[in-house]
């Protein structure tokens, strides 16, 4: 089907809401009422007949579909969420044993240069090579290569994979909380709908500012919201 006019659906189904208000509140026996007769009690049957047209079955197969592809989305972003904070994870596990060696390797050659080491200096600058070369083939450095460079370009990598994992909870977070308030509407029409009563636009908002305040108090605590739970 063609592209949903969103803007369009949205002020028909505004529109539509008094239309339907009025409606049911005709006696119940005032069911087989022509368009004349309904337009003369003040029900808005173009409103009614616009938004029929532009709410159809092809209209709420696309939005569903579109819903659901939005939760696929979110749970892709999720699990691109857990890989890269186990990637980060062991980076922060590697490039702590390799800050430890460079230490100690550092404190060595320290020692050596002031000469603090006395005769064991010899013995002492074989042991800082060997932790040297290790840490050259734990890293998989090539010939000629930098430890120095390699240790900064692991903490490059974390901070970039750091700065990602920022970004993707936040569009993440925004995106579970435009489905916590479909939810939370939907809920609402439901019941609503079971007392023969629909939302009006100002009923709307007021649970979508409920649903808001409800989401940035449990933000506030800590507290981790995943869709409408």
């Amino acid at each position: 089907m063609s592209e949903i006019n969103y803007q369009a659906l949205r002020e028909a189904a505004e529109r539509a809401i008094p239309a339907m208000e009025r409606l049911l509140m005709l006696p119940a026996d005032d069911d087989l009422l022509s368009e004349q007769e309904l337009k003369d009690y003040g029900v808005d049957i173009d409103a009614l007949n616009a938004f029929k047209f532009l709410a159809g079955p092809e209209t709420v197969l696309a939005l569903l579909d579109e819903r659901e592809r939005n939760q696929q989305y979110i749970k892709s972003r999720d699990q691109e969420n857990e890989d890269i904070a186990l990637t980060v994870g062991k980076l922060r596990v590697e490039l702590e044993g390799k800050d430890s060696k460079i230490a100690n390797l550092t404190a060595e050659r320290d020692a050596l240069r002031e000469g603090e080491m006395g005769d064991a200096r010899h013995s002492n600058t074989r042991a800082a090579a060997d932790i040297y070369f290790q840490l050259v083939e734990e890293c998989e450095i090539p010939a000629g290569g930098s430890l120095v460079e390699y240790v900064d370009d692991m903490r490059e990598k974390l901070e970039a994979a750091e700065k990602r994992i920022a970004e993707l909870e936040s569009g993440s977070q925004a995106q579970k909380l435009v489905e916590a308030i479909i939810v939370a509407i939907e809920n609402e029409q439901e019941r609503l709908f079971d007392e023969d009563y629909l939302m009006d636009s100002k009923e709307c908002i007021d649970v979508i500012r409920e649903e808001v305040k409800r989401w940035n108090d449990s933000r506030a605590a800590g507290i981790r919201i995943n869709g409408g739970e």
